[in-house]
């Protein structure tokens, strides 16, 4: 009965998600899924030879983020950099089959590919078996990131800005400042791999516990290393509040308070790629739409257990997002 109660306020909130304006800057990538069956082994190496069945292309890192929003409603605007190539083309067909606009995109070098081999038989889910990372040789390049720059500078009217750094040069401290100073009421998210710390004064830090003990060059695998985790980066890159997500064992989030969270659905996992970019997603829109960062997080967490629950980078929508939420 508790959680039936609580699904009037939820979805009141949810509701609020529609039309809401958000900023994506960072790093845009294809998921490419090479899907295949087993079929015998070799004889030239001790190697399992499989048979190949399709290719299919899905959005990742930040334009998992920038889908994510959008399959809740909002109006999301992606700022980043993708090359004139066959991958490249794939995401912006993607982006304007679901109405995404394009003027963030900077079309240059080569994009950023995910290759995922997954393998299996008709009885049975696929895995995957091998992964090959597609990379542009130096990074971006000059010329591609001072396309970027203009494109930042040049949007306006944005609630929030969300920064999704995984390490290959489109997003950047300097970026989301200038984001930030072209949107100076916007809400600031961060998800950043390696470099979290440099972001200042953001309303929400998405880290995760690998991330965290990197960062800080300690162990965190405890719950009170986490709670003490989530404390220093709150302060020491001086955050209104840090959401540490923790796997199966759920989230931290501090705000100036310690709440630690709970796994949302079965803590057997079946693929957690692409979550965090989920749980910044939700979290975001929560907080503009009028949630504290305790109701932002619980709503996350609960976004997390149903992502978690799909193969690849996945999206999780209001029905479903409603659904977790009514079952606590």
């Amino acid at each position: 009965m508790a959680a039936k109660a609580r699904l009037p306020h939820w979805a009141d909130l949810v509701a609020r998600f529609k039309g809401r304006k958000v900023a994506v800057l960072g790093d845009m990538a294809v998921d490419c899924y090479v899907e295949t069956r087993p079929d015998r082994l070799s004889r030239e190496a001790p190697v399992m030879v499989l048979r190949y069945e399709r290719r299919r292309y899905a959005a990742g890192c930040a334009a998992n983020t920038v889908f994510n929003l959008r399959a809740l409603g909002a109006q999301a605007v992606p700022v980043g950099i993708l090359g004139k190539d066959e991958a490249g083309d794939a995401l912006v067909e993607m982006f304007r089959a679901e109405g995404i606009p394009l003027r963030g995109i900077v079309r240059m070098g080569s994009t950023i590919v995910k290759v995922r081999v997954v393998s299996g038989d008709v009885s049975r889910p696929k895995q995957q078996v091998l992964r090959v990372d597609v990379e542009p040789e130096g990074g971006y390049g000059a010329a591609a990131l001072a396309s970027l720059r203009g494109r930042a500078v040049g949007l306006r009217g944005h609630e929030a800005v969300i920064v999704s750094d995984y390490g290959y040069g489109a997003a950047t401290p300097e970026y989301a400042a200038l984001l930030r100073a072209t949107n100076p009421d916007a809400r600031l998210s961060v998800d950043s791999r390696d470099r979290l710390l440099d972001y200042k004064e953001a309303d929400l830090l998405t880290p995760n516990e690998a991330e965290a003990a990197a960062l800080l060059r300690r162990r965190v695998e405890s719950d009170a290393e986490a709670e003490l985790a989530a404390r220093e980066m709150r302060r020491r890159a001086g955050a209104k509040a840090v959401l540490l997500t923790r796997g199966n064992r759920g989230m931290v989030l501090f705000d100036g308070k310690a709440h630690a969270l709970p796994i949302a659905g079965p803590s057997e996992i079946v693929d957690p790629t692409g979550a965090g970019d989920t749980v910044v997603a939700v979290a975001t829109l929560a907080r503009i739409a009028g949630a504290d960062h305790l109701a932002a997080a619980r709503l996350a967490n609960f976004a997390a257990g149903v992502t978690v629950m799909k193969t690849g980078a996945a999206c999780v929508t209001p029905a479903e997002l409603l659904e977790a939420a009514a079952r606590g």
